[in-house]
């Protein structure tokens, strides 16, 4: 019996692959628009400008992991989570007892929007709950056998997180392995469910070990891991198959809330988005497909501002786990068109905010 369900298995597996392949086939060769140069009005309408204050920390060179709720503006810099209201003045910096100097450093942080909360992941695998003015509510350990959290977010009231386990050969139990799944827990970090991570590209429907997630994000069919690929071609390949795989049967339909996947790119109602950016050589590409326009934005450093002039953008960062809304940082001679009293200090960057269109 069981080996009739795994021959089944099989079969439907060379059946959607082949469909897979012929509808990426398809695309490529019949419908698909490729260009290497795209603008922003491409993709959105407007462009909201921040001019960020000098934190009393520091200067803000870099950013990651931007939030927004109402008039509130959290980000990441340099082991510092600050918060901005939307002119731009600084609020607060939270979790500060959190820094390199007592050896710990701030993994990953969520938005819980409805409590006006921030649960920060340190080094030291706790959970720290903090109000969005600064005060520490509670602290937890994560007791469990993980090697390290990835990644973090909160959806439906509940968090979602990706860790690395090591699992014993079945058989050398002296071998292990890493295993990366995906976990669903209650607030107090009860785990409710977890399932293996599988990637969801083009001919790849099997358990992937050990390949590292940048981001969990939501879409229609549930939560999904996304990391980067920097491969075009297969960028490129991957991405119609997973645009193309909502009008085809699930290869894992009991699987709760659909499959548990590392995508290569970054989904929304209309574009399926990929950002691969090494801020310490300066390169960067940028993947974009518009599924409405069957065009696919393949662009060595990213798409030119043609808003504020400010040239290629480099790092296009998602600010909500849906993928509606990104935004990038400038600074100095990038300013130099629209913000020229900025332009004359790096110290005073602006954050630009913009919605893709639908």
């Amino acid at each position: 019996m069981k080996k009739g369900g795994l021959l089944l298995l099989l079969i439907l597996i060379l059946v959607y692959g082949y469909q897979a392949y012929q509808v990426v086939d398809s695309y490529k060769n019949d419908v698909l628009k490729i260009k290497r140069a795209g603008k922003l009005t491409a993709i959105t309408e407007q462009v909201i400008p921040v001019p960020l204050e000098i934190p009393d920390s520091g200067a803000v060179k870099q950013v990651t992991r931007v939030r927004r709720d109402g008039d509130s503006l959290f980000m990441i810099s340099d082991n510092r989570l600050l918060q901005f209201n939307m002119k731009g003045q600084f609020i607060n910096q939270i979790a500060g007892d959190i820094d390199e100097e007592n050896g710990r450093f701030i993994v990953e942080y969520v938005l819980n929007t409805h409590d006006h909360q921030v649960l920060v992941v340190d080094s030291e695998r706790n959970i720290n709950t903090f109000d969005y003015d600064g005060r520490l509510i509670s602290s937890i350990r994560i007791d469990k056998p993980w090697l390290k959290i990835s990644a973090l977010t909160f959806h439906n009231g509940f968090l979602w997180a990706t860790a690395e386990t090591l699992t014993a050969n079945k058989e050398n139990p002296e071998l292990f392995h890493i295993e990366h799944n995906l976990y669903q827990l209650d607030l107090n970090l009860n785990e409710l469910f977890s399932h293996p991570l599988r990637i969801a590209g083009y001919n790849k429907n099997k358990i992937f070990n050990g390949l590292c997630v940048d981001e969990l994000l939501v879409d229609e069919q549930g939560v999904y891991a996304y990391f980067p690929l920097s491969d075009p071609d297969k960028m490129l390949n991957d991405t119609l198959h997973i645009a193309q795989q909502k009008k085809m049967p699930f290869l894992y339909p009991n699987v709760p809330y659909g499959m548990a996947c590392i995508y290569p790119v970054r989904t929304g109602k209309r574009y399926y988005l990929s950002t691969n950016y090494d801020p310490v050589a300066d390169k960067s590409y940028t993947f974009c497909y518009d599924d409405s326009k069957q065009t696919a934005y393949m662009l060595t450093n990213g798409f030119t501002d043609d808003f504020y002039k400010t040239g290629q953008i480099a790092d296009l960062q998602p600010m909500d786990i849906y993928n509606d809304y990104y935004c990038y940082l400038k600074s100095g001679q990038a300013l130099a068109k629209t913000f020229p009293e900025r332009a004359k200090n790096s110290d005073l960057p602006v954050l630009f905010i913009l919605k893709l269109n639908v």
